[in-house]
């Protein structure tokens, strides 16, 4: 009897997830390697004096059937007509100087809102909804590697991308703030840059909101870590073998082929192919020398302006009250929130109402998160050699946090206590996060115009790459596809059927 081939998959996220569920549905032996406990990477949660902490899903792409991305996700046990999709009817709200403004599911709504706010920016506000409604119709080509592509599928991509050909066309060259200068309105400018920064590209915004207008975007039942562990069982419904608690140290290469991984604990596991999923920061200097990492994929970590990272200080608080007085994500100022250079004054609040099992009956979790540019992880970097310095300091950004939202929402005065309190250093201690940020680079005006790295290492025949970071700026989508596309791969290394 012929051996099955094997992989071996570094990083248990929701990238090396989905190539797990592939590789084991397409016939290898597939071996899942993952640092932590659990599965699911950044694509967590936790349990805290008995409610449940959602780390991850804002919004799902991909959550409606029709569309590659859907198809992905019904495949790895993500989704399916039996998980509840929950859906909100706004993305979220900006508030500045005592007004407020919505991003309505009813983006003919937002329109009517936003121009009775400011009728002098009606001729930008249309032009803006316009590429809104556009961007409603755009679904992220997630079929088949781009150089796998023949005539046929490329016409057909070319086709499914048309919406977004025009998007990309008309804010060409423009940035978020680019965006925001075409406005009067201070809280018109505000509500664009409470969802992307400042200086990643402009069209970010109308694909964002054209997805949740399109009512694609949603939240399958459960949240975050009950995805992740749907997606293991799936794994291990085809024979796959999850590892968790085992940290892979080296992959061990001969010639121009990797041969075996390394464990912490030296441990080898022979394989025929590796697929990291983890970060690439960790994935070149610490699994492979740095000489394996291509040039463009330097120019990211070197040029610091074009590809930018953040970082998010977040907290979670039991609230002792069944009443949601906040509904869906609130955005306002809290300059007393500045507690390094490089933080953002605007905090973010979401409710898991919507979600009774996050919490005991009557009562509800609440968190907030507040954005910073990279350089804070320094700050907390710093912090951190001192553990009760730093405990310290969470505690106190915390209750100022607190106290912030009981001045925004007077009905939550005296009924909440913090639960839990997260930073960088987090992200970093637990996933290996870049600078503690829970994406991938952010592609900005100066980076858009370059191609995506390659999921190919050069001098490496049977190692591919998979994860947000060689698809920025990152997230579930992105994870997803890059973890099912190095399958396919894979299977056309192997002269093996890669078209599902």
């Amino acid at each position: 009897m012929e051996r099955r081939r094997k992989i071996a998959i570094i990083g248990s996220g929701i990238a090396g997830l989905t190539a797990a569920v592939y590789a084991a549905r397409a016939g290898f032996e597939t071996e899942l390697y993952e640092q932590h406990t659990i599965v699911g990477g950044e694509c967590t949660g936790w349990d805290r004096s008995g409610y449940h902490i959602d780390n991850c899903i804002h919004w799902m792409m991909g959550s409606t059937p029709g569309t590659d991305l859907y198809k992905i996700w019904e495949t790895v046990g993500a989704v399916s007509k039996d998980i509840e999709i929950k859906r909100c009817d706004r993305m979220y709200t900006s508030i500045l100087d005592g007004q407020q403004l919505s991003l309505w599911n009813d983006v003919d709504r937002t329109e009517r809102e936003m121009i009775t706010l400011s009728p002098d920016d009606e001729k930008e506000i249309r032009s803006l909804m316009k590429y809104c409604r556009i961007a409603k119709d755009v679904a992220i080509p997630a079929n088949i590697p781009s150089e796998l592509i023949g005539a046929k599928e490329g016409i057909k991509m070319m086709i499914t991308m048309r919406s977004a050909l025009r998007i990309f066309k008309h804010y060409y060259g423009m940035n978020v703030q680019d965006l925001m200068d075409k406005f009067k309105h201070p809280l018109i400018k505000c509500l664009i840059s409470d969802f992307t920064p400042s200086d990643t590209q402009a069209g970010s915004f109308p694909m964002a909101y054209g997805n949740f207008i399109s009512g694609d975007g949603g939240i399958p039942a459960g949240g975050s870590r009950a995805m992740a562990f749907r997606m293991k069982e799936k794994f291990e419904s085809y024979s796959g073998k999850v590892f968790c608690g085992k940290t892979v140290s080296k992959v061990l290469i001969e010639g121009s082929k990797a041969l075996e991984i390394q464990l912490d604990d030296g441990t080898k596991v022979t394989c025929d192919y590796v697929i990291p999923t983890c970060d690439t920061s960790v994935t070149f200097g610490k699994l492979l020398p740095k000489t394996y990492m291509e040039p463009l994929m330097k120019e990211m970590y070197e040029n610091r302006k074009a590809y930018p990272v953040y970082n998010t200080f977040q907290v979670a608080f039991a609230a002792a009250t069944p009443i949601d007085s906040i509904g869906a994500e609130t955005i306002w100022n809290c300059p007393e929130l500045i507690f390094t250079e490089g933080m953002s004054e605007r905090i973010t609040v979401k409710s898991y109402s919507y979600e009774p099992d996050f919490a005991p009956a009557g009562k509800q979790i609440i968190q907030s998160l507040q954005g910073g540019c990279e350089d804070v992880f320094e700050f907390w970097t710093e912090l951190y050699k001192d553990k009760e310095l730093y405990k310290k300091k969470k505690l106190e950004i915390a209750q100022i946090t607190m106290k912030k939202i009981e001045e925004q929402f007077p009905e939550y005065e005296g009924k909440l206590s913090i639960l839990d309190i997260w930073t960088p250093i987090t992200y970093t201690r637990y996933c290996n996060a870049y600078k503690g940020f829970y994406q991938s680079f952010m592609i900005s005006k100066e980076s858009a115009k370059l191609p995506y790295p390659s999921a190919y290492i050069k001098g490496l025949d049977n190692v591919i790459l998979a994860g947000q970071w060689i698809s920025p700026p990152g997230g579930l989508p992105s994870a997803a596809i890059t973890g099912k596309f190095a399958v396919q791969r894979i299977c056309k290394l192997e002269n093996k059927d890669y078209k599902f």
